[in-house]
C-alpha cells in the first residue's frame, strides 16, 4: 500500500514522497525504512520511513492528523476486513428446523440444533455448539469453538470469541445430605455491539435473565454469574469476577482481576481499579481500589502514609 492510499484512509495531510510502497505497520521501535508506524509522541526516535503524528517529521515522509489513535483505528480497521464466502459448511450439523439466511457463513463441524433463528451475515465459526431456541442477530460473529446454551438472546454486530461459553447453569446449591444443584431455567441476553473475549463465562438465570447491555466489551477470562444485570458501554478486563444478581451500571470500567460481591449495586461511571475486592455498592462517578474496595484517593493517602520513611519506599 502507497502513502498516499493511506492518507485517504486515516483522512490526513500527505508529505514528503507520497508513492512510497510501505511493507508493514509496526511500532516505532521496531519500524525500519520500509515500513510506517504511528508516533503518539512527535519526539520519540524511530527508523520507520513512513511516520503518521499531529505534526511533520523533518526527514521523513508521512502523514499529519489531528488525533493519532483516531488514525490508527481507521486504518487497522480498514486493513482487518475479511471477506468469507457465504454459505453452509457440508461437514456442519444443523438441524431440520434451524432458520438461516444464505448470506450467513457456518463453518465446519459447528452444531446448530433446532429451532434457533440466525440473522443475514452472522459467521459461525468450525467447532462452534449453538443449543436448541437460540435467537443471534444480523452480523454477528461466533468464532471457533463458542458454546451458547438453550435460552440466550443475542443482538446485532456482535462479537463471541473463541471459547467462550454463554448460558451454561451457575453455581448455586442447596445443602441437604449433600450439596444438590439448584436448576437454572432463566436466559442470557446480549445486547447489540458486544463482544465477548475468549474464555468468558456467562451464566443463565436461575429464574429471569442474566443481561449484557449494549455496547459493553468483556475481557478474556472473565465471569459473569446468574442474574447479573451489566448496563452500557462498559468495559470490564481480564479476569474479572461479578457475583450473582450484582447489578452494574453503564460505563462502568472495572479493571483486571477486579472481583464483584453478590446482589451489590454498582452506579453509572464507576471505575474500580485492578485487584480490588467490592463487598460493598458503589456510589456513581467514584474511583475505588483495595481490598476491600475503598474510595481510590483515601487508598492513596494510607498508603502513602504506611509507606513514609521506610526502607521499601528508598527502592521507588
Amino acid at each position: 500500500m502507497k502513502l498516499a492510499d493511506v492518507a485517504g484512509i486515516v483522512a490526513g495531510a500527505a508529505y514528503g514522497n507520497i508513492e512510497f510502497e510501505i511493507s508493514k505497520i509496526l511500532p516505532p521501535e521496531d519500524a525500519q525504512a520500509a515500513d510506517l508506524t504511528f508516533l503518539f509522541d512527535i519526539t520519540e526516535q524511530t527508523d520507520a520511513g513512513v511516520v503518521i503524528g499531529n505534526c511533520k517529521v523533518s526527514g521523513k515522509s508521512g502523514i499529519v492528523v489531528e488525533d493519532t489513535k483516531e488514525a490508527m483505528f481507521c486504518l487497522l480497521r480498514e486493513l482487518s476486513k475479511t471477506q468469507r464466502m457465504a454459505g453452509v459448511s457440508p461437514q456442519a450439523a444443523l438441524e431440520a428446523s434451524v432458520q438461516i439466511p444464505e448470506s450467513c457463513t457456518v463453518e465446519p463441524f459447528a452444531v446448530i440444533r433446532q429451532n434457533t433463528r440466525i440473522g443475514s451475515s452472522t459467521y459461525i465459526g468450525a467447532h462452534c455448539y449453538i443449543d436448541e431456541g437460540v435467537i443471534i442477530g444480523e452480523n454477528c460473529e461466533i468464532h471457533p469453538n463458542a458454546v451458547i446454551y438453550r435460552g440466550t438472546k443475542i443482538g446485532d454486530f456482535v462479537i463471541l470469541n473463541s471459547s467462550a461459553v454463554i448460558g451454561k447453569e451457575g453455581f448455586g446449591y442447596v445443602k441437604r445430605k449433600r450439596y444438590e444443584k439448584i436448576r437454572h431455567m432463566g436466559g442470557v441476553i446480549i445486547e447489540s455491539f458486544v463482544e465477548i473475549g475468549s474464555g468468558v463465562t456467562i451464566d443463565r438465570g436461575t429464574i429471569g435473565d442474566t443481561v449484557v447491555g449494549e455496547g459493553t466489551k468483556i475481557d478474556n477470562q472473565v465471569h459473569i454469574a446468574h442474574n447479573v444485570i451489566i448496563g452500557r458501554n462498559c468495559i470490564i478486563m481480564g479476569q474479572a469476577g461479578i457475583a450473582g444478581s450484582s447489578r452494574i451500571g453503564d460505563n462502568v470500567i472495572l479493571c483486571g482481576q477486579v472481583g464483584i460481591s453478590d446482589h451489590l449495586q454498582i452506579e453509572d461511571d464507576v471505575i474500580v481499579y485492578a485487584k480490588s475486592g467490592v463487598f460493598k455498592p458503589l456510589k456513581q462517578g467514584g474511583k475505588y481500589s483495595g481490598n476491600p474496595a475503598r474510595e481510590h484517593n483515601a487508598v492513596l493517602k494510607a498508603m502513602a502514609r504506611l509507606y513514609r520513611n521506610s526502607e521499601v519506599n528508598k527502592h521507588y
